[in-house]
């Protein structure tokens, strides 16, 4: 019945945007805009639709989705992401190639880097390290901590800012 229903209101819509568009071949002026009227029309009844079990569906997925990609990007986060000096600092990387040697460099102001240690990516490319921030470094400014890898030259950041 609801099929029925629906099926009758999109034709219904359908006429109606066909009688717009045509803008009326007859001596009727052509519809203006403004609020449509409305009248009630009574379908016909109508035999049961079929069910859309039988027919194929417009789009479907796989039905085993594939494994995603790892990232060719690499990525680090810090935590905390903010301290004094000699605060120590978890970072967490990935995104470099297996095996690969990581090395972790505080930056400071006025292009002062300090390479504070080399980690090995696991076989994921990812790593989990800890680094103290240097004396040198905290000053109350904006700093970050960079991760460059040593063979795919993959490199990422991300912002520290030190407090004294």
């Amino acid at each position: 019945m609801i099929g029925a229903l629906i099926t009758a209101a999109a034709t219904i819509a359908a006429a109606v945007i066909a009688a717009v568009a045509m803008g009326g071949n007859d001596d009727k002026p052509a519809a203006q805009p403004g609020p449509a009227a409305v009248t009630s029309a009574q379908p016909p009844a109508a035999s049961p639709t079929p069910s859309p079990v039988a027919s194929k569906p417009v789009q479907s997925l796989p039905s085993q989705s594939p494994a995603p990609k790892a990232s060719k990007n690499a990525r680090i986060e810090a935590n905390p992401d903010s301290g004094s000096s000699g605060t120590v600092i978890t970072l967490t990387g990935s995104g470099f190639a297996a095996g690969e040697r990581v090395r972790l460099v505080f930056n400071g102001s006025y292009g002062k880097e300090w390479e504070l240690r080399d980690v090995t990516a696991s076989a994921d490319g990812g790593f989990v390290a800890e680094i103290k921030v240097p004396a040198e470094g905290a000053d109350n400014q904006q700093r970050s901590v960079e991760a460059k890898g040593l063979d795919s030259k993959r490199t990422a950041d991300t912002p520290f800012t030190t407090t004294e």
